[in-house]
């Protein structure tokens, strides 16, 4: 039978494996997989067929992100239903359900933990619930514990690396074994308002690795003396500075280049070979605007300037050459005081606009040219 020591006894298994959940990541594939608990306080509109109140509930869930969309989650609710008028008695129920939760417009990227941006989801689950009737003048107590299922739309709003405030609206359906009510089974909705607390600091991000230059070509087998060739022409050295716009070449708030970003990157590489420059050294430098948390701005300038080199590497690039980092939001060519002065800060959509030659990824490229 389904009761509240049984669930407790849930809980108490899941909640010590938090502490397998720090790790270090790549930026590309970062997200916040940390344990976390939700206190949280819900109101049921019960189903007629129950012949109660609608009233109130609250519970504890335990979950943990699996990947950059899904988490999974237990469950546990009690809640307290008062009996109408000839009906079956208050009902006093406990239920648990393992749930997964969808995040079908992501979890904005590596910023999820600290965004301030409110990300929806949908919710489906399966458990139990142990529906026990107190009893009434006209009808005996009862206790059966039947199949549940539910289904709604969730949305978190992660204010704070420390706390989220999450909120879902979804419909239970009861196959009430126990027959309570008018028969049959129960539809109920039930809207939750709960404060989710990761477990443990959050995740460390490390550059990903760069990749191992290629072996070098095997020695050339010996042959017959031959006279020395001429000396080569000298070289020219050639130090050759491009500026990337993040407008276009990246994903709004995001390290992802776009089809236009992966083109400018590409014709960047096809110049430099037009122009018969053999690159010895390579810098790549990303910078934001001043909108937003530094240390989120320090990341995402690094993953920038990192996805530019990633792609260049995949264009023949030697990796070996490319030296990244990430300056954030400093070196800023238009502040904020400049937007304001010239009256293009009237909101923030404006002063978006007016902050563009802030969001660039700084490319030089050192190298040598035949004459």
């Amino acid at each position: 039978m389904f009761s509240r020591r049984t669930l407790a006894a849930s809980f108490a298994l899941a909640v010590p494996l938090v502490a397998h959940g720090q790790l270090t990541y790549e930026p590309s594939k970062y997200f916040d997989d940390r344990w976390y608990v939700t206190p949280f306080g819900s109101y049921i509109l019960s189903d007629s067929a129950r012949r109660s109140s609608d009233d109130w509930g609250g519970g504890l869930a335990v979950g943990k992100a699996v990947h950059p969309n899904w988490n999974v989650e237990l469950r546990g609710m009690y809640e307290e239903l008062s009996s109408e008028s000839g009906g079956p008695g208050k009902y006093k129920n406990w239920s648990g359900t393992l749930d997964a939760h969808y995040f079908f417009a992501g979890r904005q990227g590596l910023r999820y933990w600290q965004s301030e941006t409110i990300q929806p989801y949908l919710i489906a689950g399966i458990g139990a619930i142990n529906d026990k009737v107190s009893g009434s003048s006209s009808t005996p107590s009862g206790e059966k514990t039947s199949f549940m299922a539910n289904a709604g739309v969730g949305v978190v709003w992660p204010f704070s690396s420390w706390g989220r405030l999450v909120g879902d609206v979804r419909y239970r359906w009861d196959d009430n074994r126990g027959n309570f009510g008018s028969g049959g089974s129960f539809g109920d909705w039930i809207a939750s308002v709960g404060l989710q607390i990761p477990l443990g600091p959050p995740p460390r991000v490390a550059e990903a690795p760069r990749p191992a230059p290629p072996p070098p070509p095997p020695a050339p087998k010996p042959e017959a003396v031959k006279p020395a060739p001429p000396p080569p022409a000298p070289k020219k050295p050639v130090v050759q500075r491009i500026e990337l716009s993040g407008e276009g070449t990246f994903v709004f708030a995001k390290a992802t280049l776009t089809d236009e970003g992966r083109s400018r990157i590409e014709k960047v590489v096809q110049d430099l070979r037009a122009a018969g420059v053999t690159i010895t050294s390579m810098a790549i430098t990303g910078y934001t605007d001043p909108i937003g948390k530094a240390e989120s701005n320090q990341r995402l300038s690094l993953e920038r300037a990192n996805a530019v080199r990633d792609h260049m590497v995949s264009q023949g690039v030697p990796a070996g050459v490319i030296r990244t980092e990430g300056r954030g939001e400093a070196d800023l060519k238009v502040t904020e005081a400049d937007c304001k002065a010239k009256g293009e800060a009237k909101n923030r959509t404006a002063l978006i606009a007016c902050l563009l030659p802030n969001r660039r990824v700084e490319i030089q490229a050192t190298g040598e040219k035949q004459n």
